[in-house]
């Protein structure tokens, strides 16, 4: 009788730390290098690639995100089974240990590039969202808080470089001149805004009311991370343009807890804990009648061509993480005149990138 091997899922995980083309500067401070954590699923001759993009606001940091899947290591051969059973791997996660979504997320999007590298199918595929590029929107590009000489040259630089879309990020003390400096260099073209909770409700009225005046399109988390529902509501039923919750809205359930009183919502996989959570976010957006933005924290292309899986369930995407970055070491989905395409690639599509690119 010939002895059967059982195969099974090795985990490896090591820090992944880049940085950025300019200093990025949002209302929680600036930085100018982004530390993340690459994790590495093996089963027999494939390789699944995730990446954890950790952000203090949401409690976590490269610290917490390694001492997390240190722990998951510990217990890999209880954690993962079937490679294809990733629902039933995130459950297992949650019951070790609560929380920690960018860890989580890591995971689960390895396990999805995984599952579609043994299938031989990407993601999309695999997901059931393989569709023409013409149903996905454009990303956007985000002008960090600087100097306005400095946002001046930014905004000149990107639209140089094709950009059709534009998200500014504000809470400043200088937010109106950041608007104008921007409206100087690009008059015509569609901005965004991004307050990162840098308001109160009543200012963020006043500065969307000017803001409207510039022809925004929307204005991301206005408010605090922990603000009430009421002051969401307070803020919508005052502005001209539409209200988004970012940083407010972690799992399906901050949907329905904040329905009503927004008019979008941002989703990321980092804060979301994957791709399966993501999908019930939107899912329960959209029977609220809310808009779906996809967004992203500063990733290499793993991250980025994880979100681009995902990008024809949305109305908006700001999926441009990689393209702040100067050394990216990984390639995958690639920027087309305004769009993020995703490659038809088995898995997530993402490899290396080789040194001499």
């Amino acid at each position: 009788m010939t002895a059967t091997t059982t195969k099974s899922i090795s985990m490896s995980f090591e820090p992944l730390t880049m940085h950025t083309r300019h200093p990025f500067g949002i209302s929680y401070g600036t930085s100018q290098e982004t530390k993340n954590v690459l994790v590495k699923l093996q089963y027999d001759d494939h390789i699944g690639y995730g990446e954890a993009a950790p952000a203090s606001y949401h409690g976590e940091s490269r610290e917490t995100v390694m001492t997390v899947l240190a722990k998951f290591q510990e217990c890999q051969n209880e954690l993962f089974g079937d490679p294809f059973a990733i629902a039933a791997t995130t459950a297992r996660m949650d019951k070790i240990i609560a929380g920690h979504a960018a860890a989580k997320s890591a995971i689960e999007m390895a396990m999805h590039d995984l599952a579609g590298k043994i299938a031989g199918l990407s993601t999309r595929r695999m997901l059931g969202l393989y569709d023409a590029p013409q149903a996905m929107p454009m990303t956007d590009f985000t002008i960090g808080i600087d100097s306005l000489d400095m946002i001046e040259r930014k905004t000149e630089e990107a639209l140089a470089a094709g950009h059709k879309l534009l998200k500014v990020k504000l809470g400043t003390s200088y937010d109106r001149e950041i608007i104008e400096k921007v409206r100087k260099v690009a008059p015509h073209i569609p901005l965004r805004v991004d307050a990162n909770g840098g308001w109160s409700p009543k200012e963020a009225v006043e500065k969307a009311k000017f803001l409207a005046e510039h022809n925004i399109e929307f204005i991301e988390q206005p408010l605090p991370k922990f603000a009430h529902k009421e002051d969401f509501a307070f803020v919508k039923e005052r502005s001209p343009v539409m209200i988004f919750a970012d940083e407010s809205i972690c799992k399906a359930s901050d949907v329905a807890r904040l329905a009503g009183a927004i008019d979008g919502v941002v989703v990321k996989l980092a804060k979301s804990g994957g791709l399966l959570e993501a999908i019930r976010i939107i899912s329960t957006a959209r029977a609220h009648s809310l808009k779906v933005m996809f967004g992203m924290m500063i990733e290499s292309s793993i991250g980025v061509t994880a979100a681009a899986q995902l990008s024809s369930l949305c109305d908006y995407l700001d999926l441009d993480g990689a393209l702040l970055l100067r050394d990216d070491p990984f390639v995958g989905a690639v920027w087309q005149d305004g769009y993020m395409m995703p490659n038809d690639k088995p898995g997530l599509g993402v490899s290396p990138r080789n040194t001499d690119d």
